[in-house]
């Protein structure tokens, strides 16, 4: 089963949903918006089984009620990680999202007027509530901001942290990557997750063979800990279908079961109940 762990939705209606620009990122949103409803006609002929809907910082902020009605209405099919505002009430905002069914917070600090580090309290707090709440942590940050989350790491050994973009590495100069040297010094933690997305993997293209680069990532953190996503329609620049094929691509050279691990297995220990298991 593939799982692509990295999708934005962007709503066709947008009275019901408005979009809140938050001039994080590109304008991706107005250029390629793709609705829940045409990214789930996408999938199948990708050989998408299973997606998990990322809180689009840029698109939309704070507002998650997008990805949450998205996801619940499909829940057969969809899991949701949204973006709590952590300047109010931000534990209290995370356990009512639980109960509407989210599977996990966004610790955005790119950008984020509420959050910019993750090795404050209230970041440390969010971490600390997502783990009672069994929800899934995912971690968005720069490569400089890599010693915030070794702070985190170790704060809660227990608790699985998936990195977006692992941390956006300086790829250039190609294998064997010795500008992302501070990412690879984060192997010996294992409760680090690496999401390696459509947008690192053109990235790793431009600079030679993505291949290269998952090899290098397996090699030092190991198959089991690396998840694939598309990071559609933010990257959009060739059609859904070339990105899925791209990390099938990319992932050519590792042994059957870890691609199928990268591809999916690994996102359904994670998000189980995507695997009809809860």
């Amino acid at each position: 089963m593939i799982v692509d762990t990295h999708v934005h939705v962007v709503a066709a209606d947008g009275e019901r949903y408005p979009l809140r620009p938050t001039g994080v990122g590109l304008d991706w949103f107005r250029e390629a918006p793709v609705a829940v409803e045409d990214f789930l006609e996408l999938m199948t002929p990708a050989g998408v089984e299973r997606a998990v809907l990322v809180q689009p910082m840029s698109a939309y902020g704070f507002d998650n009620r997008y990805v949450i009605d998205s996801a619940r209405e499909h829940s057969d099919t969809l899991a949701s990680v949204v973006i709590v505002d952590a300047g109010e009430h931000p534990v209290g905002r995370l356990r009512a999202m639980a109960r509407d069914g989210v599977s996990g917070v966004r610790l955005f600090a790119i950008g984020n007027p509420t959050l910019a580090r993750l090795d404050e309290p209230r970041a440390l707090g969010l971490c600390a509530a997502a783990a009672d709440l069994d929800l899934r942590v995912v971690v968005t940050i720069l490569s400089n901001q890599l010693p915030e989350l070794r702070v985190m790491l170790e704060r809660f050994p227990g608790l699985t942290i998936v990195l977006d973009h692992c941390g956006f590495p300086d790829l250039s100069g190609g294998t064997p990557y010795a500008k992302a040297r501070t990412l690879f010094e984060l192997a010996t933690l294992p409760n680090l997750v690496l999401k390696v997305s459509g947008y690192l993997l053109e990235q790793a293209e431009a600079t030679g063979d993505p291949r290269d680069l998952v090899d290098r990532l397996a090699a030092a953190f190991g198959a089991d800990r690396l998840l694939w996503g598309s990071d559609y329609p933010q990257t959009h620049d060739r059609p859904y279908g070339a990105l899925v094929e791209l990390g099938r691509a990319a992932s050519s050279r590792l042994a059957p079961a870890d691609q199928s691990g990268f591809l999916g297995d690994n996102a359904l220990r994670l998000w189980s109940r995507l695997g009809g298991s809860a």
